[in-house]
């Protein structure tokens, strides 16, 4: 083979293995979600996954491969949680194109950064039950 081929397959071979290092939903919609949380009553504290949030509205940022509940909480009511719900991010197929899925999709999508899931909701409203 000569110096040139060497060089061509080397570079092919590179760019490929570049490609394929990030997967398609992670590459378009990330791994993270900036999630919105509010209540409708004053005086409200806010907990996602028990970590406060803010007093009656915060704005924090969800990883796509773990799962969150939010919790709103006040003196004297009982606390809400609610979980965040999440599907699949159908951005995530595109790299059947790209390698047949097996690095892009399932390594890297999947296991890595877990972007083939993406949270149904960008903004709740959650409220303790007072009476």
């Amino acid at each position: 083979m000569n110096r040139f081929a060497r060089i061509t397959a080397v570079i092919t071979s590179a760019s490929v293995l570049t490609m394929s290092m990030s997967g398609c939903a992670a590459m378009f919609h990330g791994s993270t979600q900036q999630v919105a949380v509010r209540s409708n009553v004053p005086g409200t504290e806010l907990f996602v996954n028990e970590a406060y949030v803010g007093k009656d509205n915060g704005v924090t940022t969800f990883q796509k491969k773990n799962n969150y509940m939010i919790t709103a909480r006040k003196a004297g009511c009982t606390d809400t949680t609610v979980p965040a719900p999440k599907s699949f991010d159908a951005i995530t197929l595109l790299g059947v194109l790209i390698d047949f899925g097996i690095v892009s999709v399932l390594l890297i999508d999947g296991a890595a950064t877990g972007a083939w899931q993406q949270f149904d909701q960008t903004s709740f409203v959650v409220d303790p039950r007072c009476s």
